[in-house]
């Protein structure tokens, strides 16, 4: 997610465009069912699932605590959503909606996909993957502006430089470089770095002209990530360091805005409420920059914040998808993007501290999560992530969403990575004792 227009014409042309309501939105994109009526059917059975879901499940202490449906067939069915998702010209589509089908190819998730496709090649052997990344690195070369920055919004919409579709689009030219070694890819990603780093701000941040609303925000911690990735791949050249320096500066600045009841402020998404999915952004991006450029401080930041959240999804088994200071849900929604990407943080969380509690709540975020996930269905429902669920939530209505899709497969690729690493303890002689998740 990530810039939002205020233009109500193109009402969800970006995930970071400006949110009407759920009903305002789902009316200007009602008029889909007109042309395509075969529509409603798919519309009332996910609408009618959901009520029946709220109506009479009940969570209780030992919810999510036993595997219903393989992690396995659920990364697969997440990656051909993805695969399926591809539009002619090599981009991910932003979306499926149940009203208006697929939409636009969408420059920012189709670049920090890339890393999930090459991925789930590597843990699967599928080559299809990679051939999806490769069009889809080909794609994002074509769009690059001569400043070196990227273009915000869906493909074909007024093409302004954004910095947060830029750091995404950086992730995927990264490892895009990284496993194929081309020089162009490289040379894409460092005048993209260089754009970054001449628009960075004094102070650490990213505000003016391509930022959203021209002001800073600590989910921009996502750009950081990608500098400070950008740093590792080129290696010895002169502006290697400086990419660094960006990141760090970027990271400090982030820091600041951590206050004791571990809540970030900095959001900044005025006249919208803090969605989940930007606070696990700050999170990811801070979590994943301090590992890249050692920082202590930032890993503990991270651990403390998220634990809070982890642990109330342990409690309540529900993650509210607006939070208001100090993590206070926001209406009865749960954005299941954000749950991903928490799951995302716990699973990195243990992998750096052993501390069986972050593993404990990620493993069961991912459980929830499985069976949220439509085992059948048409192209662009059939292993899809809503954006809300119930469907009808403030955050992405009626819609699935592709980087749903990417952060619950980058989910369910870490839990095996883990599950991996469990094995293989076991099988060691001398296995030490893993220390007590209470």
């Amino acid at each position: 997610m990530t810039d939002l227009s205020a233009a109500s014409a193109r009402i969800g042309k970006n995930k970071d465009q400006a949110m009407t309501s759920p009903v305002a939105k789902a009316l200007i994109e009602a008029t889909g069912l007109l042309r395509r009526p075969q529509r409603l059917i798919p519309l009332i059975q996910k609408l009618a699932s959901d009520r029946i879901k709220l109506a009479f499940e009940r969570k209780h202490i030992y919810s999510y605590t036993k595997t219903k449906r393989p992690s396995e067939e659920i990364l697969n069915s997440l990656l051909r959503w993805i695969l399926a998702a591809q539009r002619p010209d090599g981009g991910i589509a932003a979306y499926y909606s149940l009203l208006t089908g697929y939409s636009e190819s969408y420059p920012e998730v189709t670049g920090y996909i890339v890393p999930t496709l090459y991925d789930f090649t590597r843990i699967t052997g599928d080559s299809s993957a990679i051939a999806a990344a490769e069009r889809a690195t080909r794609w994002l070369l074509s769009l690059q502006m001569p400043s070196g920055a990227f273009p915000g919004g869906l493909h074909g919409s007024d093409a302004q430089p954004s910095v947060f579709n830029t750091g995404q689009i950086l992730q995927g030219l990264v490892r895009a470089y990284a496993e194929t070694n081309r020089a162009d890819i490289l040379h894409s990603a460092v005048a993209a770095g260089d754009w970054l780093v001449r628009i960075q701000q004094p102070d650490g941040s990213w505000s003016g002209p391509g930022a959203y609303q021209n002001t800073s925000h600590t989910y921009y911690s996502m750009v950081a990530w990608a500098l400070a990735a950008l740093s590792e791949c080129s290696g010895s050249r002169p502006l290697s360091l400086e990419y660094a320096v960006a990141a760090e500066k970027n990271l400090d600045w982030v820091l600041r805005q951590f206050q004791p009841s571990g809540w970030i402020e900095g959001i900044n998404l005025q006249g919208h409420p803090n969605y989940l999915h930007f606070i696990a952004y700050v999170l990811e991006g801070v979590l994943e920059c301090g590992i890249l450029r050692g920082r202590p401080d930032a890993i503990e930041a991270v651990a403390k914040s998220a634990w809070v959240l982890l642990r109330k999804f342990e409690t309540t088994k529900f993650l509210p998808g607006a939070c208001e200071r100090d993590f206070k849900g926001v209406g009865t929604f749960t954005c299941l993007t954000a749950n991903a990407q928490m799951s995302c943080v716990g699973l990195r969380l243990f992998e750096i501290t052993d501390d069986l509690r972050y593993l404990n709540a990620a493993l069961k975020m991912n459980e929830m999560l499985k069976q949220l996930i439509p085992s059948h269905g048409r192209r662009g429902i059939a292993g899809g992530v809503s954006g809300s669920f119930p469907a009808w939530g403030r955050y992405q209505p009626l819609r699935y969403i592709s980087w749903g899709c990417k952060f619950f497969a980058d989910a369910l690729m870490m839990e095996q990575r883990v599950k991996r690493s469990f094995r293989a303890t076991v099988d060691t002689p001398a296995v030490k004792a893993l220390p007590c998740a209470s």
